[in-house]
């Protein structure tokens, strides 16, 4: 097939570009500056020409990008995006609703979503992972890399200590009390979200009153879905901070991220890493890899698991319901359900280190074995053919 590949600046884009020419097909590659996904016409109008002025059987490009899918539309080509971001707000695009797109979301629940938003084709299709690229990256840089980022517990990600909640300067005490009190609640529990049941209408309305929350007209976001996203925001950050600095009072954890230092004082912080180069590294030499889903991602297995285990690395995680699905808990990795359960799991495996490693090699086996790029490419392949769906 011949493949015009959309890249924005993406991490995974030479995993994906690489595996489908394994595979035998043709690929040109589009790199652009994405400013925005709704109006940016000097992309639009390039697109359109490379379209125009060669045959495509589609347009392949991560996450749903409206004005890639209004172009394809145009040139009646097929567009075929694999979301991996939650909330995915270009799904409430018009542009959600054109024939040409084959979407493909990660997590079920969203897939559940954009097909009540009006989306023709659209698949739930975990995400994947290049074992064979980060086993030959980990051979070369083997000596180098283990004093570096060996670490007993480590966490890559975001603190999301800027989110808007935190931005608030005043809600009256009832309203706050009351979302304090279902943001207490949602943190006792995963795989599912209370604020759909008890955001109602009423409190959304007097929220607005006292947070505006301006939207692009060419994507009418609804403001329940916002300020949804608003508050599982805030639950994430107070849980990653909250368990970090618990954890490291008792144990050695190291935090990758931009963050700020002054929100977790005794973590040992290392700044970013690259995607494809560094943080394999990280996943790989950590005796515990921690996953704090981001509150968002109410069913999906999040990208950083499926790294963790693809990399060799032992995942300590919270429960997600297809984690759950498609992988044994405590043969493939281990979760936990509360802040004790974490301390003391995490504990336990640092001082079992052949039950950790057994378990961090029965996920690295099914990763590689069911979530590969070739596994889940040829998913979308066969779905935008009409063969099968993926499960």
């Amino acid at each position: 097939m011949k493949i015009l590949y959309f890249s924005w600046g993406e991490n995974s884009s030479e995993d994906a570009i690489s595996t489908f020419v394994s595979m035998g097909h043709h690929v040109s590659r589009m790199k652009v500056i994405l400013q925005d996904y709704l109006y940016q016409p000097a992309v639009s109008a390039a697109l359109e020409k490379v379209l125009k002025g060669d045959t495509f059987d589609f347009i392949f490009s991560f996450n749903f990008i409206p004005i890639v899918s209004d172009s394809a539309q145009a040139c009646h080509t097929k567009y075929v995006s694999w979301v991996y971001d939650c909330p995915h707000w270009t799904l409430y695009s018009p542009a959600l609703k054109n024939e040409c797109n084959y979407i493909f979301l990660f997590d079920r629940e969203m897939a559940k979503t954009a097909s009540i938003l009006g989306a023709k084709h659209i698949q739930h299709l975990p995400l994947a992972c290049n074992t064979k690229r980060i086993k030959k990256q980990l051979q070369i840089t083997e000596e180098k890399a283990a004093a570096i980022y060996e670490h007993d517990i480590s966490f890559v990600g975001n603190l999301y200590e800027h989110n808007h909640y935190n931005q608030i300067k005043y809600l009256p005490q009832n309203l706050r009390g009351y979302l304090e009190g279902m943001m207490a609640a949602q943190k006792k529990l995963w795989g599912c979200n209370l604020a759909a049941e008890l955001l109602t209408p009423v409190k959304v309305a007097k929220l607005q009153s006292y947070l505006k929350l301006e939207t692009d007209p060419n994507c009418p976001i609804p403001q329940y879905d916002l300020f949804q996203a608003i508050l599982l925001a805030k639950i994430t950050s107070d849980e990653r901070i909250q368990f970090l600095n618990e954890l490291a009072k008792r144990y050695d954890v190291a935090l990758y991220s931009a963050s700020g230092k002054r929100l977790c004082p005794d973590v040992t912080h290392k700044g970013t890493v690259t995607y494809a180069r560094q943080m394999p590294q990280v996943f790989n030499k950590s005796k515990i890899n921690l996953n704090i889903t981001l509150r968002s991602i109410v069913s999906g297995i999040p990208l950083r698991a499926i790294d963790i285990m693809g990399c060799g690395g032992f995942l300590l995680t919270n429960y997600q319901p297809e984690l759950a699905e498609y992988f044994v808990p405590d043969r493939d990795f281990v979760f936990y359900d509360s802040l004790d359960d974490l301390i003391q799991k995490a504990g336990y495996y640092l001082s079992h280190e052949k039950e950790r490693e057994k378990i961090a090699l029965s996920g690295y086996k099914k990763v590689q074995r069911d979530f590969s790029y070739e596994i889940q490419l040829a998913k979308i392949l066969r779905s935008i053919r009409g063969q099968d769906a993926p499960v």
